[in-house]
Parts: C-alpha cells; structure tokens; sequence
C-alpha cells in the first residue's frame, strides 16, 4: 500500500537534513526493538524480562527528548501520562501492606499504608511491576505525539511489525507441532503455551489483532490503490513478493489464534475471518472481471483450506475441548443461571467482588495486583481455594481490574491519552480504506475481548494494540490535508518528492 495517489507534499521548501533522517532512523529502530522484545521474550509477562523493555523504552524516551522535547512539553496530554506514572509511583513508594486473616473476627484483615490518606500498594515489587509495564505504554504513546511520522514511514513500520507477529506464529506451530512441553524447549510449563504466551488466553486475542492489521494491509494493496474514474491501479503494478507475505502473515496469525485453545481466541478469528473476506468481496466484486473473481474465489478457497487444515491437524483436542460444554452429572439440576455460571467458570460472581472492592477505594484504587488481596472478603469461603489455583488474581474484565487498581483517577489519566489517538482515526485527512476498516475491526475486538478476559494484562498485547491505534491513521492520510508542522523543532522539514 503506497500513500494515496493524490497526495502531495505537505510541507514545501526545506532539505530533508541528516538530523531529520537520524531521527526518524531511531525512532522505527528502537521502537520496533521494544515491541520485538516484548513479544518474544515471554510476551512481556515475565518479571526477570521486564527491565530490557523498560531499558529500550528509556533509551527512546531519551531520543524523543532530544529530537522532539519541545513538541513533548506543549502537549497537555504528556503531563496526562506523566501524572498517571507519578500514580504509579506513589503506590510504590507507599506499598508494603501485610494482610492476615483474623480469626475473631472471621475476616481478612490488612495493616494500614505508611501514609494513610495517600494512594497506596500491598507488595512493593508488585507495585514496581505495574511502572515497568506501563511506562514503555507511555513511551509509544508519545513516539506518535511527538514525531511525525509520513505515510509511507508508518505503513513500512506496520508491515514489519505484522511480518515479525508471523514470525513468531510460525515459531509457535513449529514448537506446537514438536510436541514440547517446555516453552523455547527450554523451559518447561504445566499448562498450554503457545510460541512465547505462557497464557493461553491471551493468544487469541494477540494474533487475531495483528492477523487484522495484516489483512488490513492485504486488502489496502489489492483495494485502495486505484483511480476512481478508470478503476486501474496507480502508481505501480502489484507487488507480488508483499502480497504473498502479507496474505501467509494473516494466515498464520488466524491460525495462532485459534491454537490459544481459548473459546474467546476461536471466536475472534472466525468473526474476523468473515468480516475479511466479506469486506474484501464487497469491495473487490466491482474491480475484478468475470475471469479475475473465478480466480479471487480460488485463492479464497484455497486460503480457508489452508488456514483450516492447519489449525485442525495440529489442535484438533485442543479445540474440540474448547468448543464443547463441559459435563455436568445427571443428577445436578442446575437453572439456566447456575448453568452459565459453570460454564463460565464463575466469572460473575469475581465481577460482582470486583465492583465492590472497587468502591471500597473508589478514587485511587488498591495499587497493582491489589484487587486479589481483597476479593476474598467478597466471595464465599468455598471460592477460595479458587483463588490460589485458577488465575483469579485478575477479575478477567480489564475495565473492573484498571478501576480496582488505579481508581477512577488512574483510568481518567489512563484516557487522556486514549482518547485523542481514537479521534484520531475520524480526521479528514485519513483515508477511508482497507487498512483503517479491517485493522479497526482488529482493535474492536480486542476490546471486546477485555470484556470477558484479560488482554491488556498482556504488555505484548498492550503495547501492539497502541502502536496500532496511534500508526494506522498515519498510515492512511491524505498528506495534502495534513496541518502545516515541524517533526523536530530547529530541524529542516523533508520535502517528499
């Protein structure tokens, strides 16, 4: 996908100087480093790897500081962020509370902060966590904010980020396909694992995303490059090399999402295969001749075959477990309620204590990790087991676990910065194409999946869903529409031919 063929340059007189490339050169490097890192290295779950991303991400900060560090301080929502770090900080610095159960009482108990009326954490280290995985967060935020980034820049930097997500989904079938019961073959784990997630829940929700931005990208070089009074193709004839890598890149990745064996993972693929090929079929229906959709529809076929002879042969058991109701015995009768709960492992019932340990410190929160100190005190005693053993340190609804942690304050600061990256993409100047369409679908589902799991407890996922969100409209503006500005202050702007 090239830059509309309408576009022209958006600024005009000027050299493209050596401090302008270096800039740009180190900004896609170390950028694309921390997100590379990131997803490889344990998917950013492990805390012994979280500090060579927080290492990358003070490295990039420090470059922005230096490129860009006036175009950081007249932005109103870096001091967002920089307020929600000091959140973050805080708790730390406050963190060391004991709980206990008493046994008077019958309740568990806890001893209060060092400062009492301050915003506070029960572990220190885990308190320490949540800044090691939110401050690169910040940084990405602000390499979009503060560097401009061209068209064609943003589109090259989002085809290597989906290229290097295949990679990884290929390093996965192939681990998958051993037989391993040791992730990397090197470190062996009790439940499933898939390339480097450790948990298999956030699989689906991590590849269907990428596997939308490929597909995004597929349908934006097949689609949007054509002149809308003759139909043909502008500027250059179709790049076989990309559109084959792009269409496997988007294969696999649908594949991986599936092999999470998550009921969530399984349904995001499968809807986000259909809206592609809808979409692209809606699209394409008009461009191709008789003989060209004979052929559309082959590659189409062929394309499912694959994707479905692949995910089947290797986890067949594993989606066949996903997608069956679990066995009650006949002589439960359970109601209809009772029922879903099972199949819900619960949930509801974690949802309900989470709002109201929520409401127990409605502003600031409990600090992170703080919701599964106090759920306890708001299930029944026969839940608690659960909560050692089932992963119930997470409430599995990421809007409830950010309220739970950080309070109405953190997740306020947390949408100042959110909030303006989605404007983003109903700008005049972005184009309304393939790209902004199927890779929207992408970051709506992982949305949806937030909902009833834990996709953003992921720093992979986090940090990707957020390049995302902020690259995509720089990927599809009109340059002609773009305001008038300096990437870098003192800088000489380039001039595109």
């Amino acid at each position: 996908m090239a830059c509309p063929a309408h576009a022209v340059p958006v600024e005009s007189g000027g050299t493209c100087g050596p401090a302008t490339r270096n800039a740009s050169v180190f900004v896609r490097l170390a950028l694309g480093l921390l997100l590379a890192y990131t997803m490889w290295a344990w998917a950013g779950l492990r805390p012994s790897f979280h500090w060579g991303g927080v290492a990358i991400a003070a490295v990039l900060f420090a470059g922005l500081a230096r490129y860009s560090g006036r175009a950081l301080v007249r932005d109103p929502l870096f001091y967002a962020g920089l307020a929600f770090m000091g959140l973050l900080a805080i708790q730390w610095a406050n963190a060391g509370r004991v709980q206990y159960f008493d046994v008077g009482y019958q309740k568990w108990m806890y001893t209060a902060p060092r400062w009492p009326r301050w915003p506070s954490a029960f572990a220190r280290t885990e308190a320490l966590q949540m800044l090691a995985w939110f401050f690169p967060a910040w940084v990405i935020v602000w390499t979009f904010r503060a560097h401009r980034w061209p068209c064609r820049e943003a589109q090259g930097f989002l085809r290597l980020l989906a290229y290097n997500v295949g990679a990884l989904a290929l390093f996965g079938l192939v681990q998958m396909a051993s037989g391993t019961k040791a992730m990397y073959w090197m470190r062996p784990l009790k439940g499933h694992f898939f390339a480097s997630f450790p948990y298999g829940n956030h699989v689906g929700p991590f590849f269907a995303l990428v596997g939308a931005l490929g597909a995004g990208l597929l349908l934006a070089e097949l689609l949007d490059e054509r002149d809308p009074a003759t139909n043909r193709r502008t500027r250059h004839a179709f790049r076989l090399g990309r559109l084959a890598t792009l269409a496997a890149t988007a294969l696999l990745c649908l594949v991986a999402a599936v092999l999470g064996f998550s009921r969530t993972g399984i349904i995001l693929a499968g809807g986000l295969l259909l809206f592609g090929v809808g979409y692209g079929w809606a699209r394409g229906w008009s461009l191709l001749t008789p003989a060209g959709r004979v052929n559309a529809a082959a590659l189409t076929v062929g394309g499912l075959a694959v994707l479905c002879a692949a995910a089947i042969g290797i986890g067949e058991k594993g989606i066949q477990r996903e997608i069956s109701l679990k066995n009650i015995p006949a002589e439960m009768d359970l109601t209809s309620s009772e029922r879903l709960d099972r199949e819900l492992g619960g949930r509801p019932r974690f949802v309900l204590a989470a709002v109201t340990v929520w409401l127990e410190q409605p502003w600031f929160g409990w600090g992170g990790w703080g919701y599964k100190y106090r759920v306890a005190d708001h299930v029944s005693p026969e839940d608690w087991p659960r909560l050692e053993r089932g992963g119930w340190a997470n409430v599995h609804v990421d809007l409830l676990q950010f309220l739970a942690e950080f309070g109405i304050v953190g997740v306020g600061l947390l949408s100042c910065a959110l909030i303006p990256l989605a404007a983003a993409w109903l700008g005049a100047a972005v184009q309304r194409g393939a790209l902004r369409t199927v890779a929207g679908c992408g970051l709506a589902s992982t949305l949806v999946a937030s909902v009833v799991d834990i996709p953003f407890r992921s720093p992979a996922i986090l940090y990707v869903w957020l390049t995302i969100l902020a690259a995509v409209p720089r990927a599809c503006r009109l340059e002609a529409s773009a305001p008038r500005s300096r990437a870098f202050p003192g800088v000489p702007e380039r001039t595109e031919p």
